[in-house]
């Protein structure tokens, strides 16, 4: 074991030892519950039943709706802020404990369950901003018993806040540096008994953070908003109808990714250590126009991190739609329930393919190509003139420039249903069982522009795929009390996937398409012990095994499929409130046992994923909460990790020219070793009524390996960021006036780097965490 996971396990285990040895707080749990404040009690859903987030065997981080707004949580993005081992790589990749979805293409699932409102979201959440939410339920840890599809590295779920009988709302404008507008508002109407509506909008436009060179304009802009309906129907004093519909639509300038690095290198093709901007030739591109292209014509990649030099206007358009219906019926001591969710919604996007300009790249005169004879134009000054397309649309252009460009549509529909039976016995045992079911389907084109002749077509490369999973599942847990301070609970989950794909890839046209259909399965579960000495320490240690199912390389005859992984975790834990509950204090230690990791890369145009047979897993985490006096408020958070691939294992590294490499010993993708969270706000009297709170949050983390290959091209270094906000409030409204600057130092730090395509010399894309934001925000409730 490392020694920076020592210290915290024997601090541990000391903590450990001293809280069992201490006296009871309370003298039995009448009197607990009369004197503890409510208001320090989070209600959490972690195993489908309302309970006391300290109550639950789980590592599980709840984000109430209160501190959603004090600590300026807006989007996924901030989750790592709030989170111990929690990290986002490229705005799109969570990973919790050092497991993140590392696989590639249309068949492969999430290591991360995304949940809104229980429904599982088979492609994770694009519904922008958060707002109006109950709150936020990260769990750390496999879910291989309750949370929809099973998964390997945790789940997040999204609560909306629901209507209630009470006329009342809110009104918050956001007002930011880039010209960046928020603006969300919410009214919850009573409409008869029994019957209430809540409505609830955000709206987000602001210019991009990122500068183009080329023309002087901003990108990676934002131009989107969300609508959200929510009604709940309880015709009867037993019976409870919630349906929540959703929807989101965006249309920005905005790419996936945004800052590239190349310095050309005969190992790596590109390295990451410098901007420099000369890509290889590596597949001789440049040579299908027979001569035509003028060799290191790339003009010079600005060295700020801020800045590029494209000649193409990145587009982002999505538009996605969630519909989650939940039905409770009460039957005595066992409630009924059944959940259902639908979701559709489609993407298209626009992209400079190799992120940068080639100006005056065309040499005139008459060349033998790949595509036949071909005449260069004499624009004059010794430049040649092409004219070729850039998008489907058969948007061409005529120009001196050698320019590429991406074009990407994708279609998603789900539907699901869960059905579970639970009970509420006053006795020592109680129980869950339940189904499920899952279908959904997507497709997707890709397509990628090089200049060639109009006359000759416009696909250079591309692929186009359909792929469907049918998961079927039946799952139980039983829960028994041993004494009423020790409990133990056991649950099993078999879950079947059904897969298939279609799909077809070409450099200069498709070829054949390839079909696969395959059939995964696992038996997958839970079991833990709880000791609570008393109402304010529980104990606890569970093993869970989760599980992720395998999928397709779609044209890769050596390996046209590949494995499912699972994970086997092992945690210590214990959650604790001293001083009436005025302090919490909430540790754990675990090790995952993973087996048959999947890894994937971009060779091409063709995702390969493969297996790592063995790695391993160690961790720490300490969450605590304090009060120590009134209006004073401090939070911290602590996540320590190592991890390890445990296997003689060799894989291919298409960003090396395919060579061999051992990776036994390497540490896993995406898994700093340290995370830690700090924050502290402090609540006083202005007078007249008023209320002034100051807020600091600070985040660090250390640096990680952004692929398994673990070389110096793919080291992202450690970060940070401080904020500071400071709220004015009158105590008799619901009225405050909020200014606030987030990551005051400005840092340019880099988040992660994602290796491209071999097709362009394997660049690295590099994925920043916001620049310095301040504003002000007015926020009006009713």
């Amino acid at each position: 074991m490392t020694n920076n996971l020592k210290a915290p396990l024997c601090s541990f285990f000391a903590l450990a030892s001293a809280l069992a040895a201490s006296p009871a707080v309370a003298q039995d749990g009448e009197s607990e519950a009369v004197s503890q404040d409510e208001g320090n009690v989070i209600i959490v859903t972690a195993q489908l039943r309302e309970e006391d987030i300290q109550d639950v065997p789980i590592s599980i981080t709840a984000i109430t709706s209160e501190t959603l707004l004090a600590a300026r949580i807006e989007d996924s993005q901030d989750l790592q802020f709030n989170s111990p081992n929690v990290i986002l790589s490229a705005n799109r990749n969570l990973t919790i404990r050092g497991v993140g979805s590392q696989s590639f293409g249309g068949s492969a699932d999430t290591n991360i369950g995304v949940l809104v409102n229980g429904v599982f979201l088979q492609q994770g959440s694009t519904f922008g901003e958060f707002f109006d939410l109950e709150r936020i339920e990260i769990l750390r840890g496999p879910q291989g018993t309750l949370f929809g599809r099973n998964t390997t590295g945790g789940a997040i779920n999204i609560v909306n806040k629901r209507p209630t009988d009470q006329f009342e709302g809110y009104a918050q404008l956001q007002l930011e540096n880039f010209d960046g507008v928020r603006a969300e508002a919410a009214i919850n109407l009573p409409i008869a008994d029994g019957l209430y509506q809540r409505f609830s909008a955000h709206v987000l436009k602001r210019d991009g953070y990122t500068l183009n060179l080329k023309n002087d304009q901003r990108i990676d802009g934002r131009d989107q908003y969300s609508l959200r309906s929510s009604t709940r129907f309880e015709p009867t004093e037993t019976t409870t109808v919630d349906l929540v519909l959703n929807y989101f639509r965006e249309d920005s300038n905005r790419a996936n990714a945004v800052k590239s690095l190349c310095t050309p290198d005969t190992t790596f093709g590109c390295s990451s250590q410098t901007v420099d901007f000369d890509f290889p030739d590596a597949f001789g591109l440049d040579g299908l126009l027979g001569g035509a292209v003028r060799p290191s014509t790339f003009s010079d990649n600005p060295t700020d991190l801020r800045e590029v030099r494209i000649d193409i206007e990145p587009e982002q358009d999505i538009e996605d739609f969630l519909a989650t219906l939940q039905i409770e019926q009460e039957l005595g001591a066992l409630t009924l329930t059944s959940v259902t969710g639908y979701r559709v919604g489609d993407n298209a996007s626009f992209r400079d393919f190799d992120q940068g300009t080639r100006p005056g790249a065309f040499e005139p005169g008459t060349y033998t190509t790949a595509f036949g004879p071909l005449t260069v134009a004499d624009a004059g000054n010794g430049n040649g003139v092409l004219t070729y397309n850039l998008r489907n649309q058969g948007e061409a252009v005529t120009t001196t420039d050698y320019r590429t460009s991406q074009e990407a549509f994708g279609k998603r529909e789900q539907f699901s249903q869960e059905l579970r039976l639970g009970s509420d016995f006053d006795g020592p045992f109680n129980f869950l069982v339940g189904g499920y079911y899952l279908w959904a389907e997507s497709s997707g084109e890709v397509t990628t522009y090089l200049p060639v002749s109009r006359t000759l077509g416009f696909t250079t490369s591309g692929n186009t795929s359909d792929a469907d999973v049918d998961s079927y599942a039946v799952f139980g847990e039983a829960y028994f009390d041993i004494t009423p301070e020790l409990s133990i609970l056991g649950g099993l989950r078999y879950t079947k996937d059904d897969k298939s794909i279609t799909t077809a890839s070409g450099f200069i046209a498709l070829g054949a398409p390839f079909v696969g259909e395959a059939e995964f399965d696992a038996v997958t579960g839970r079991a833990s012990v709880s000791w609570q000495p008393t109402p304010d320490n529980n104990f606890y240690f569970t093993y869970s095994r989760g599980f992720k199912s395998g999928g397709f390389n779609p044209g890769n005859l050596g390996t046209p499929t590949f494995d499912s992984e699972t994970i086997d975790s092992y945690e210590l834990g214990t959650k604790n409130q001293f001083m009436n509950g005025r302090v919490t204090v909430n540790a754990a230690v675990f090790q995952y046992d993973y087996s048959d990791l999947i890894v994937g890369n971009i060779v091409g145009t063709l995702a390969t994923n493969v297996n790592i047979p063995s790695s391993r897993i160690r961790g720490f985490e300490l969450e605590a909460v304090a009060e120590p006096l009134d209006g004073l408020l401090l939070e911290g958070s602590l996540g320590l990790l190592d991890t390890e691939v445990r296997s003689d294992f060799l894989s291919s590294d298409p960003s090396r020219g395919g060579d061999f490499f051992q990776l036994q010993g390497n540490s896993l993708p995406n898994a700093p070793e340290r995370t830690l969270k700090l924050a502290a706000e402090y609540t006083f009297l202005g007078g007249s009524n008023w209320t002034i709170r100051p807020r600091v949050d600070f985040y660090s983390q250390t640096g990680f390996f952004s692929r398994e290959f673990n070389v110096s091209a793919d080291r992202v270094d450690g970060w940070e960021q401080l904020d500071l906000s400071v709220q004015f409030a009158l105590e008799d409204r619901p009225w405050s006036l909020t200014g606030f600057v987030k990551n005051v130092t400005n840092n340019d730090d880099i988040t992660f780097l994602e290796v491209n395509s071999n097709l362009v010399g394997s660049f690295r894309s590099a994925f920043l965490i916001d620049p310095r934001i301040y504003g002000v925000a007015l926020r009006v409730g009713f």
